[in-house]
């Protein structure tokens, strides 16, 4: 599906996304974005070696975080929100958040970049079992696609109303084996350049912002530079 708008954007997802099992995933680069966690993407990827630097930040992580993870699975979520490769592919309940991180400005010497000149995209997952993980304990042996809601152990999980994919091989990209008995589904809305870098300006308006999907102090200084660039870019008449 192609979209020119915010408000193509809004009619799909009103339309067509209701039944409350869809969860998004935004991309700034509709061409070369492929579903491949960032772990996957390293050329020499290697189990042994993922599991150790998992290991690493875990040891390094416990006195600095106030809520301890109970599980490999929460830690996993903690460590791909604070950029450590892992096999998890970020998604959110939220399509405004999806389509934020889609159009996501970036600040260079005080001025707003243009988007990607192959244009955003959001991809939209429909899955309707989620893992427990009681059953399913070592998120390294899980052994299919499956979906995970992490409890809110991390204040940008929250504030992006985050949740994660997982699958068997991490570094090939995410698809299902189409089963017509299963409404498992992934979908993807594309816009171009010229539509990203109008719905970036619109989110603005809205308030979908930087600061208030990182709610942290980096997240803090980025949404400063954000919005003082993106201000300075459409308000010089204020």
């Amino acid at each position: 599906m192609k979209i020119s708008s915010l408000e193509d954007y809004i009619k799909i997802i009103t339309e067509q996304y209701t039944c409350g099992h869809h969860v998004f995933r935004g991309v700034t680069d509709n061409v070369e974005h492929k579903l491949i966690p960032t772990v996957g993407r390293n050329p020499n990827y290697d189990l042994d070696t993922e599991i150790e630097i998992f290991e690493q930040f875990k040891r390094r992580a416990r006195l600095t975080i106030s809520l301890h993870p109970n599980n490999d699975w929460e830690w996993l979520a903690v460590a791909q929100h604070h950029g450590l490769p892992t096999r998890l592919l970020d998604w959110t309940t939220s399509p405004l958040v999806a389509l934020y991180f889609a159009t996501q400005p970036k600040v260079s010497n005080g001025q707003i970049q243009t988007c990607n000149p192959n244009g955003g995209a959001v991809y939209v997952l429909h899955f309707c079992n989620y893992i427990n993980t009681e059953i399913d304990k070592n998120p390294f042996e899980y052994n299919q696609v499956g979906v995970f809601q992490p409890p809110h152990i991390a204040n940008r999980i929250t504030g992006q109303a985050g949740l994660f994919s997982i699958q068997p091989e991490p570094n090939k990209e995410l698809d299902f084996e189409k089963d017509d008995r299963l409404p498992d589904d992934i979908e993807k809305i594309e816009f171009n350049q010229e539509a990203a870098a109008k719905i970036q300006e619109q989110l603005f308006r809205l308030g979908i912002r930087q600061d208030m999907l990182f709610p942290d102090l980096e997240g803090y200084a980025t949404g400063i530079k954000i919005n003082e660039a993106l201000a300075e870019l459409h308000y010089k008449e204020c």
